[in-house]
């Protein structure tokens, strides 16, 4: 008998959820034929066969969550016979790791006793003494779910309805060891809403759940701000009709994201303050220089950003044939781990659907996003008379510790100019 495990989900990955089972309990499978899938905070992992055999137990079920050394199923070998005779087990053909079960007990090991500095006289709430706090901030931290005696800022060692707030706000802006901000725990109980009709529920995707905490975190440690402008893509467009099928041939879908990707590339060569990170620990600016170009996805598990590497060496059939790849992958949850990380900006395309304008969230750590909108043909005076123009609005979010109006407003104009003159990208 072989137990399947489940392996390490990626560095950080504390759990996973079943997404889907492909066997059952008495079904012969082959070494390698994949048995369940498995979706975390981005990806969807493959759980195959260690060996040939029966499939005696599924030990998992269909939405239930699991984490890296449970047990997934047990599998009985089937046996085949070896050139000595004797019947033996086929070799294991394991393409992720198993979690080796240690062979005696683990032994105990005594914690060291920690002295815990305590607190100044003002503070007199050590464990195990009262803590001196005003009604209100014990019913406010109730609510907000803080233990209030992990508050220590008070004016005469009275904590009041303002420290618990602070505290709260303090809180939420903490990023954790993974780099994530927790989700935002400072609101109120929701009301009863069965009290006033019918509800139903639905529980959070790890897509979503990963969603949550990264806007969190970029909605609290960045100050954000956003300029407009409409771009005039009369031209770009006739000329994105008529080079088409000759994309498609190639593999790719020549869009009009795909045309911004390269577009945005080359206006990030010319403005790298765009393409940089704020370091706040060291106090420092990090401008890389590669161009890596996430590209939001919308799939049914939720937001996924798939990037493109290195967008400014590539031409735009290599973009539109990347860009194709990703986000096939992303809907079909084939999306890897490596497709989704070291972006250094990003472009959210909504016009598909219609909106006529956005203000997207930057993604942290980056310092730049670039949303687009619905284009609409509009009047435009040109020669002394009103002419029919398409024109696309674009929003430009950005982090205003690194990048000031004036060099927002720069980036936009260069990007404008560019792609209603594509012929520049030439020169």
């Amino acid at each position: 008998m072989t137990d399947i495990i489940m392996p390490s989900m990626g560095e950080n990955v504390k759990e996973g959820l079943v997404v889907a089972i492909s066997v059952k309990p008495g079904e012969t499978v082959k070494a390698g034929q994949t048995l369940l899938e498995v979706e975390t905070d981005k990806v969807t992992f493959e759980i195959p066969a260690e060996d040939s055999g029966e499939i005696v137990e599924i030990r998992v079920m269909k939405g239930g969550k699991v984490t890296p050394g449970d047990v997934l199923a047990t599998l009985k070998s089937k046996p085949v016979e070896s050139s000595n005779g004797p019947a033996v087990l086929e070799p294991m053909n394991a393409p992720v790791p198993v979690i080796p079960v240690a062979s005696e007990e683990p032994k105990t090991v005594e914690k060291p006793e920690i002295n815990h500095r305590p607190f100044p006289e003002v503070f007199p709430y050590q464990s195990g003494k009262k803590v001196v706090s005003t009604p209100l901030a014990r019913k406010l931290a109730r609510e907000l779910d803080i233990e209030i005696s992990k508050i220590q800022k008070a004016v005469n060692g009275r904590i009041s309805f303002v420290d618990v707030k602070n505290y709260a706000k303090n809180r939420i802006r903490q990023v954790d060891a993974n780099g994530h901000a927790p989700i935002a725990r400072s609101a109120p109980p929701l009301p009863e809403f069965e009290k006033y009709g019918s509800v139903r529920y639905a529980e959070m995707t790890p897509t979503m759940l990963a969603t949550s905490r990264n806007m969190t975190l970029a909605a609290n440690l960045i100050p954000h701000a956003w300029i407009q402008e409409k771009i005039d893509i009369t031209e770009l467009e006739k000329n994105r009709k008529k080079h088409k099928k000759h994309v498609e041939t190639a593999g790719g879908s020549l869009t009009i994201t795909a045309l911004l990707v390269k577009a945005v590339a080359e206006a990030l060569r010319v403005f790298p303050l765009l393409n940089a990170s704020v370091d706040t620990e060291k106090k420092r600016i990090i401008t890389k220089d590669f161009y890596h170009i996430g590209v939001a996805v919308d799939t049914e598990r939720g937001l996924l950003v798939p990037v493109i590497r290195n967008a400014d060496r590539l031409s735009v059939t290599e973009i539109a044939r990347e860009l194709t790849r990703i986000s096939a992958e992303a809907r079909e949850r084939k999306t890897k781990m490596e497709d989704l990380e070291g972006g250094t900006f990003t472009i959210s395309n909504l016009g598909g659907i219609g909106t006529t304008g956005i203000n997207p969230i930057v993604n942290w750590p980056q310092v730049g996003i670039l949303g687009l909108s619905a284009s609409q043909v509009e009047p435009v005076w040109q020669d002394d008379q009103f002419v029919p123009r398409l024109r696309m609005p674009v929003t430009l979010g950005f982090d205003h510790r690194v990048i000031n109006g004036a060099d927002a407003a720069r980036f936009l104009q260069y990007l404008k100019k560019i792609t209603e003159d594509t012929f520049l990208l030439l020169l």
